[in-house]
């Protein structure tokens, strides 16, 4: 067998590559993901701009403490990839007092429903 060939195998796993499935879940998901990645910026930008004004909190693990979770968790939501529940978002919301989803009081429900269709 050629030398070439044999460290070339030598490098490839014997695993099935589970790239296929990652690519199709992140197609499938890609709404919620492209928002979660938006909630990540809004709040490494709050961040940021706390530790620019010295304000609190100003890290991640900060933040962490006021919304009593992990920095592992914390980790995770900026990481873009997390989907969020509405207790989290709050969450966010009042500990960096900013925020992330508004919905429209002033739309009626009728209107509301007519236009999910």
């Amino acid at each position: 067998m050629n030398n070439n060939l044999e460290n070339f195998l030598k490098l490839v796993s014997d695993k099935p590559s589970d790239l296929i499935k990652k690519l199709e879940w992140r197609e499938a998901n890609q709404s919620w993901l492209d928002r979660s990645a938006l909630v990540a910026i809004k709040i490494l930008s709050k961040l940021r701009f706390n530790k620019k004004e010295n304000l609190k909190p100003s890290t991640q693990k900060e933040l962490a403490e006021l919304m009593n979770v992990s920095p592992q968790q914390i980790n995770k939501i900026v990481s873009g990839e997390e989907n969020l529940t509405i207790e989290t978002i709050t969450k966010i919301e009042i500990a960096l007092n900013i925020t992330i989803f508004e919905v429209n009081k002033n739309q009626d429900f009728e209107t509301s429903m007519s236009m999910s269709y």
